[in-house]
Parts: C-alpha cells; sequence; structure tokens
C-alpha cells in the first residue's frame, strides 16, 4: 500500500473542520481564564471596598 491509499488527501472542508474546532477550544480555555480573571479581581475589589466600608463607619 503506498502512503496515498493509507492517507487520504485533506479535503478543503476537513481543514476548516479542524481549524473551527482548535478556535472553539482556544475560546473554551480562554472563556475560563478570563473567568477566573474576574472573579479574583472582583473578590480584591470587594476586600478594598468592604475595608474603606468598615473604616468610614469606624470614623463616623
Amino acid at each position: 500500500m503506498t502512503p496515498s491509499q493509507t492517507t487520504p488527501t485533506p479535503q478543503p472542508g476537513d481543514i476548516i473542520v479542524a481549524a473551527i474546532e482548535a478556535q472553539t477550544v482556544a475560546i473554551e480555555r480562554a472563556m475560563v481564564k478570563a473567568f477566573w480573571t474576574q472573579l479574583a479581581g472582583l473578590t480584591v475589589i470587594m476586600a478594598v471596598a468592604m475595608t474603606a466600608f468598615v473604616v468610614v463607619v469606624k470614623a463616623g
């Protein structure tokens, strides 16, 4: 058997499908990373806000 018989030549549609799948995986990974980044940022903002609130209440 020659290599051309064992591995079919990729069709243009196959290449597009592979590219879409790769992009989908990359987007999913980026969304997870963005979620954790936003969650960490929100945690920091809330900690600062609560600290400021306590300082203002004690001062008043």
